[in-house]
């Protein structure tokens, strides 16, 4: 079963989860170190002090060796006080039958009181175990403190000095000492341990908190734009990134979704400000030629209207009608165009045939205006692939644009010709009224006027270059336009030669 780790508090905030989380791991992990390098620190010497005492016991047994085999105790006291006081250890002596033949006095006076009446620190089956042959080692616990006793086998003297364990045992002797040395020396490491310990958490603590305050600003900095974002404010919704790391890469993401969320709203509330404009426009186009049908019908239902004068009005009538038909055929046009409803009837043509059907068309209207048409076209264009058809409307309404804006006595210029290795160009040039500079970015807008006392003398629907540019787009080509007010104008139409 799974069981949950819960805080005896409720972190709310990153900034403290990060700092807590990283807190508890540096901490757990020294308490770990800790342990472990405590545990082997008590490996390490207590196992030195274990060999000590048991080279010192080794070296006892061979001193004493001597005097036991021959009962000399007198020499045997002697010799294990001398080396007590000088070894500062506690050495006792065991006949070979496990009775205490001498126990030399504690290394200070300090320890006489608790120790003199020890004893025989040994069990009567670890006796035995001693006088068999082996060594034995173990800790003995009294009052006042803790020490380490090694107890060792004395043989007898024998000849074969290299094999000792076939001669018999004449004693035994312990040797003891205190391991408070060696505990102090566990205890002064494990504080030095502690100390280390504690300033490396305070370390990581401050490390910690400049991580958590690294990765949480940037998230406290998407919140704040989040909230700005929702209230408007877009400018106030981009974030600093100043990493490349995962947060910096999310800041990054986020500031993008900013500029694409912006990008967007502008353009919605832009093509709602064109489609208010447009229906404003469309309905002001309807206006006047319904407005002027029905007043001529009435006149002529009222009888008012002499026969002569009825079939001029009644050519108003029809010069309406064929107006508000232009109009509804562009505007379905141009819906056409822009949902991609519209599709190219593709075929292989002369740019040079296109361009003179183009000039014969118009000839006739720039001629009763007083307009000189010129037809320049390049003889080495090649045959080009497209709608017939749609590029030729391209050609009628920039000539019909140009038409409209040059005065009588100005002149117009059609040119087809080769541009680079892969591009055809259509050029229609004119020597009119020209457009001013900040009408030109919205000359391709649906009905936007230039001269706005020109619209309705002109006959045009106003839809004219938004249909162009749609049709040059849907060949994969380009329309640009150079003009200044009062020195003409320029629109040059780019298409490929190849993979219309």
């Amino acid at each position: 079963m799974k069981i949950p780790l819960k805080l005896p508090f409720k972190i709310r905030g990153l900034f403290g989860k990060l700092m807590i989380t990283h807190l508890i791991v540096v901490f757990i992990t020294l308490l770990v170190i800790g342990f472990f390098l405590t545990y082997l620190m008590q490996r390490y010497f207590f196992g030195a002090r274990e060999w000590e005492i048991m080279a010192q016991a080794e070296n006892v047994a061979s001193v004493v060796q001597e005097d036991l085999f021959h009962d000399n105790l007198d020499g045997v006291n002697k010799t294990v006080r001398t080396l007590a006081l000088s070894l500062g250890i506690k050495i006792e002596v065991l006949d070979q039958n496990g009775a205490p033949i001498t126990i030399s006095a504690p290394e200070k006076e300090s320890d006489r009181a608790g120790e003199e009446d020890e004893g025989v620190l040994l069990e009567s089956g670890e006796i035995a175990q001693v006088l068999d042959g082996n060594t034995l080692t173990k800790k003995v616990y009294s009052p006042r403190v803790q020490r380490l006793l090694v107890a060792a086998p004395v043989f007898e003297l024998t000849e074969d000095e290299q094999n000792p364990e076939f001669a018999n045992v004449i004693g035994a002797i312990t040797v003891s000492a205190p391991l408070s040395s060696v505990e102090e020396t566990i205890a002064h490491i494990s504080r030095l341990i502690f100390y280390s310990g504690t300033i490396a958490v305070i370390i990581a603590g401050l490390i910690a908190f400049s991580l958590a305050k690294k990765i949480t600003q940037p998230l406290q900095g998407i919140n704040n734009a989040a909230l700005n974002m929702a209230a408007g404010k877009y400018r106030y919704s981009k974030i600093e990134v100043d990493s490349d790391d995962e947060v910096g890469r999310l800041a990054q993401t986020f500031n993008y979704a900013v500029e694409q969320v912006e990008k967007t709203i502008r353009e919605q509330k832009r093509l709602e400000v064109l489609r208010r404009n447009l229906v404003a426009n469309v309905s002001h186009e309807l206006r006047g030629p319904l407005s002027s049908m029905r007043g001529f019908a009435e006149v002529m239902i009222d009888g008012l209207l002499k026969e002569e004068e009825k079939e001029k009005y009644l050519k108003i009538i029809l010069d309406n009608t064929i107006h508000l038909s232009r109009l509804v055929d562009d505007l379905l046009e141009l819906s056409n165009l822009e949902s991609g409803n519209l599709s190219l009837k593709y075929e292989q043509f002369s740019l040079q045939e296109l361009a003179e059907w183009s000039y014969q068309n118009i000839y006739p209207k720039c001629k009763e205006k007083g307009v000189s048409l010129h037809l320049e076209v390049e003889q080495t264009l090649p045959l080009i692939w497209g709608d017939r058809s749609r590029l030729h409307e391209v050609q009628t309404n920039l000539l019909d644009n140009a038409l409209q804006h040059t005065p009588p006595g100005g002149d117009i210029w059609l040119k087809v010709y080769n541009y680079l290795s892969n591009l055809v160009v259509m050029e229609v040039k004119d020597t009119g009224s020209g457009i001013p500079s900040e009408d030109l970015p919205h000359i391709w807008e649906r009905f936007y006027k230039v001269d706005k006392s020109r619209r309705k003398s002109s006959g045009g629907t106003g839809l004219g270059l938004a249909i162009t540019k749609q049709l040059v787009e849907l060949h994969r080509g380009k329309i640009e336009v150079e003009s200044s007010s009062g020195l003409g104008s320029t629109f040059r139409v780019y298409l490929p030669k190849k993979g219309l």
